[in-house]
């Protein structure tokens, strides 16, 4: 159900886009080429920083199992640091 949900809002933002860049080319063709070419560094930037985010390492997790045992470990002793004010 989520890749629906991305499809939708991926397609609709493409279809803006087109449409943005189709009124920017008739206005100004010269102008207008900088300015997408630019939209699309932008984009595979954002990609690529996302590509990496994803890939990169996250904290450990105890994983669970059949009884559901990682809800049931206390949780950490309180420091002096974690209480306020100090």
């Amino acid at each position: 159900m989520n890749y629906l949900w991305l499809f939708a809002v991926a397609g609709g933002a493409a279809l803006l886009g087109i449409a943005l860049a189709f009124g920017m080319i008739k206005q100004d063709g010269r102008r207008s080429v900088a300015a997408i070419a630019g939209a699309f560094v932008v984009a595979i930037g954002a990609l690529g920083l996302g590509i990496y985010v994803q890939k990169a390492p996250t904290a450990p997790l105890r994983a669970s199992d059949r009884e559901e045992s990682q809800n049931n470990l206390p949780a950490a002793a309180t420091t002096e640091k974690d209480l306020p004010g100090k």
